[in-house]
C-alpha cells in the first residue's frame, strides 16, 4: 500500500478511509500509544512472543474465529495462550 514509514497515528486514518473492516497489529502499546476512542475499525493487538511466523500463525487462526462478531470500534488483543484480553 506504500504505507511503509508512517506513524501509528497515520496508519490508523489511513485504513479509516479505505475499504478495510479491521486493523490487525502486534503492537501491544498500540492502545497506549492511540486514542482508539469512535475508530471504525476492529482493531486485535496480537500479544505475542514474537513475530516470528511460527509465534502468529495460532493467534490468526483464532482471529478468522471472532473477528465477524466483533463490533466496530472494539479493541481486543489475542495472546500467546489463545485467549482473548
Amino acid at each position: 500500500m506504500g504505507w511503509r514509514g508512517f506513524k501509528d497515528s497515520e496508519i490508523l486514518r489511513l485504513a479509516e478511509n479505505h475499504p478495510f473492516d479491521a486493523f490487525i497489529t502486534a503492537d501491544k502499546n498500540l492502545r497506549y500509544q492511540q486514542n482508539l476512542v469512535g475508530k471504525s475499525l476492529r482493531i486485535v493487538v496480537l500479544d505475542a512472543r514474537s513475530t516470528r511466523p511460527d509465534y502468529l500463525l495460532p493467534l490468526m487462526e483464532r482471529i478468522s474465529e471472532v473477528i465477524t462478531s466483533l463490533p466496530a470500534g472494539v479493541v481486543i488483543s489475542i495472546n500467546d495462550s489463545c485467549e482473548f484480553i
